[in-house]
């Protein structure tokens, strides 16, 4: 009995492990309901396979850990990820015959189901304590199940004296390996975010600019649209570092980064290239492009940034080129865009500048 309660353990953890897999996102109390409804149908599922690899005792009764599922969904996933689960677990039974078992489990997987989803909220201990606490509650329960459908008592203080020790040591193993599951993934996202995103401003940065550029490209390739790209940077942005310092430039920054998100279109995508230097990509052509461009740069021209309790106003610059009307490829598209912005500075600053021909030769 030792050994196939064990082998129950091991299956146990691997169930959680998948389960890690199909979810794409760590389950919290704050999570979407469809998403912590769909965590706990999984650990439903993952309850029904330990059924499936339980230890007989008599007349169709069995004995597995199919609980423990329930009791680490409930902590993280709250009321509704536990009825999902214990639904799933109590239904689960009657395919394992012995109708009157299966009643009588399916009855107390809903009493175990609502009371770990109220000790959910109730207990504010530490993950292993209040795990623990709610796998005593649970063995309460399945201890009693066993009593009214083991007939034999020699079998129900053996199998109680097995499953008590070893479903307070599986509950504390799969604590333990979900919590160091769920620090992987946050720290996967972590670094994800760090490898494509701007650490100052929060937008897209150099390296995912030029990623989805290709990607952007070969999408207005197939669908015959136009693609254009907005390059701007803050006019004189050299003079506010020097009058308040790099600390009050990356305040500018910063506060100019979530004003840019705020006003970016649907299917719009903004980036910090470096320094001053942002750039927006646009599935528009060239009135949709110059039309959001002035947009952006009257906004930002009359936001107001507060630098040692003074209110600033800054300006930009803003270069805007075209694919295909304009350019033929990637390169051509920063390059102009990029020299249109270089000519709306030389036309005096706070300006939009769509590239044309004779800008190149002036360049």
């Amino acid at each position: 009995m030792v050994k196939l309660f064990i082998a129950n353990s091991g299956i146990l953890i691997a169930g959680f492990y998948l389960i890690s897999k199909f979810l794409p996102y760590t389950i919290h109390k704050q999570s979407p309901l469809h998403m912590r409804l769909l965590a706990g149908a999984f650990c439903g599922l993952l309850s029904l396979v330990l059924m499936f690899f339980s230890i007989p005792l008599e007349h169709g009764v069995i004995a597995d850990l199919r609980h423990i599922p329930l009791v680490i969904i409930s902590y993280y996933g709250g009321m509704p990820s536990a009825l999902a689960a214990g639904m799933m677990m109590g239904a689960g039974r009657f395919l394992f015959g012995n109708v009157s078992a299966s009643i009588t489990s399916f009855f107390i997987s809903l009493i175990i189901a609502i009371g770990c989803g109220l000790m959910s909220r109730s207990l504010k201990q530490h993950l292993l304590m209040t795990t623990f606490w709610m796998n005593v509650y649970s063995m309460c329960f399945i201890s009693l199940a066993l009593f009214i459908n083991v007939r034999d008592p020699d079998i129900y203080i053996e199998t109680l004296f097995v499953l008590w020790p070893i479903s307070i040591v599986s509950t504390y193993i799969a604590a333990h390996i979900c919590k160091d599951i769920r620090q992987s993934k946050h720290l996967l996202q972590h670094y994800k975010t760090w490898a494509t995103t701007d650490f100052l401003t929060g937008l897209y940065n150099v390296r995912q600019f030029h990623t989805l550029l290709h990607e952007n490209m070969a999408q207005v390739k197939k669908k015959n649209g136009c693609l254009s790209l907005i390059l701007f940077d803050i006019d004189r942005f050299k003079s506010i570092n020097d009058l308040y310092g790099h600390d009050g430039g990356d305040i500018i920054l910063r506060e100019l980064g979530e004003l840019v998100r705020s006003i970016t279109p649907k299917h719009g995508l903004a980036f910090r290239n470096g320094g001053e230097e942002f750039s927006f990509l646009l599935p528009s052509c060239e009135q949709g492009a110059f039309q959001f461009a002035e947009q952006l740069r009257t906004t930002i021209e009359h936001h107001p940034f507060l630098l040692q309790k003074q209110t600033v106003h800054i300006t930009i610059s803003i270069g805007i080129s075209i694919f295909p009307t304009l350019a033929a490829n990637e390169a051509d598209l920063f390059k102009q865009a990029d020299i249109a912005l270089y000519e709306a500075k030389k036309q005096g600053r706070n300006r939009t500048v769509m590239y044309k021909k004779e800008y190149l030769h002036e360049t």
